[in-house]
């Protein structure tokens, strides 16, 4: 069976996240792991790490220090890659996520598109 990867795009209320220290906003870190560890098992696990909420935000005409992802409500966490057989298997991986089941945060599941690569 072929498998797709799919991008999982952690969504979460970027104030909420820069008003806790590093302790409490890594509390779920345990509960996040066992379910990465989950889908590693299972053979469906890429990569993924948590975002700093600092960036740049960069466009055209300029490049932005702080970027909006502060004064956004909601902003990204954080992300994970996964190998799934197609959308549906990975919006139910997704479910799973114990920051979207505490509701603390939503994820965002987008296939990734496969360019061929220039030879």
């Amino acid at each position: 069976m072929t498998m797709e990867k799919f991008m999982l795009i952690i969504r979460e209320d970027l104030k909420r996240i820069g008003a806790l220290t590093d302790e409490e906003r890594f509390s779920n870190m345990p509960e996040q792991m066992e379910w990465i560890k989950s889908i590693a098992e299972s053979g469906n696990y890429v990569t993924g790490e948590p975002l700093e909420i600092r960036g740049r935000y960069v466009s055209k005409n300029e490049v932005l220090s702080d970027g909006p992802f502060i004064e956004a409500k909601e902003g990204i966490a954080g992300y994970d890659m996964i190998m799934a057989e197609n959308i549906d298997q990975a919006v139910a991986i997704a479910q799973m996520c114990p920051l979207v089941m505490k509701g603390v945060a939503v994820i965002e599941v987008r296939p990734v598109s496969m360019l061929d690569t220039l030879s």
